[in-house]
């Protein structure tokens, strides 16, 4: 055991679970009456068993984002899916330009529009930014025009908003029965006229084929609406992901900006040396040791 080399995904393995049972052994030691730890005897523990205790605020500050925002928390409001998520936060302006950056490379676009596109007011395939003091506004349109998302990154006292937010093209509404129906029509049109050809080759006539084919365009409204159902989810889970990276980029930047601020504030704060000043006396060795010092 002690010459034996463990891999990666064995030393994680390991200090998880060393941590885990430091863990077990602060609480057990506290008595059967209370249950859990705080922050500052979590970070304690972690000393404990060889981790660094910034990374606890870190991790519980992740947990604190990620517990508190699941599936449900995408709302569909008629022609709009939202996602909202507050942070008791306040990122720079700095790390609000990093988070329009990182929106461009989530969605694979950019903010940089072309004379075309400033001269008709259009940016299809690409990504708009409004700048104000307090607020910055991202809105990105599909290539084709018929989905637009918005982003909303808001500063309001000591509190940051972020607000992504995603509709269709012509407002239309995201769990309404008639869009499905009216995708029910090409598919009758369709059946209508191939059965209409059919049947006039086989018996002469096209209209038992013609009702035929619209018959059985009435089937496919079942499978078009699962189809529509799927892809809602698909959007409400890309609304959802894009709001918790951007949480997640503003807390683990504020984390770094916290570490190296301490790091900064504990090398200023040690210790001066200073050397008191000696009367010199010839041939004194003080005096030389002082103007050695010097």
């Amino acid at each position: 055991m002690p010459n034996r080399i463990f891999s990666e995904d064995e030393v994680q393995k390991l200090i998880k679970r060393a941590a885990e049972l430091e863990a077990e052994r602060s609480v057990g030691s506290r008595g059967s009456g209370e249950n859990g730890l705080s922050i500052d005897e979590l970070k304690s523990v972690a000393a404990e068993a060889g981790l660094d205790p910034q990374l606890i605020e870190k991790a519980a500050a992740e947990m604190a984002v990620k517990g508190n925002y699941s599936g449900d928390d995408v709302r569909v409001n008629r022609e709009e899916i939202v996602s909202e998520i507050w942070l008791n936060r306040q990122p720079d302006r700095e790390t609000t330009e990093l988070l329009v950056t990182e929106l461009n490379h989530i969605y694979g676009t950019t903010d940089e529009l072309n004379w075309w596109n400033n001269l008709w007011g259009t940016h299809e395939g690409k990504a708009k930014v409004k700048r104000s003091p307090n607020t910055t506004e991202w809105n990105y349109t599909t290539e084709g025009g018929i989905y637009f998302t918005r982003v909303l990154l808001q500063q309001r006292d000591n509190r940051f908003r972020i607000r992504v937010s995603k509709r269709q093209i012509m407002g239309m509404e995201w769990n309404n029965s008639l869009n499905h129906l009216f995708l029910v029509i090409p598919v009758l049109v369709l059946l209508g006229v191939f059965g209409g050809l059919g049947s006039s080759q086989l018996i002469g006539t096209a209209w038992p084929g013609i009702v035929t084919g619209m018959s059985l365009s009435l089937f496919s409204y079942p499978v078009i609406r699962y189809f529509m159902k799927q892809s809602l989810e698909k959007h409400k889970s890309e609304v959802l992901n894009t709001a918790c990276q951007l949480s997640d980029f503003v807390m683990q930047s504020s984390f770094q900006k916290t570490s190296e601020s301490k790091h900064s504030e504990k090398n200023s704060s040690a210790p001066e040396i200073e050397i008191p000043d000696v009367p010199e006396s010839s041939g004194s060795q003080p005096g030389k040791l002082r103007n050695s010092l010097r």
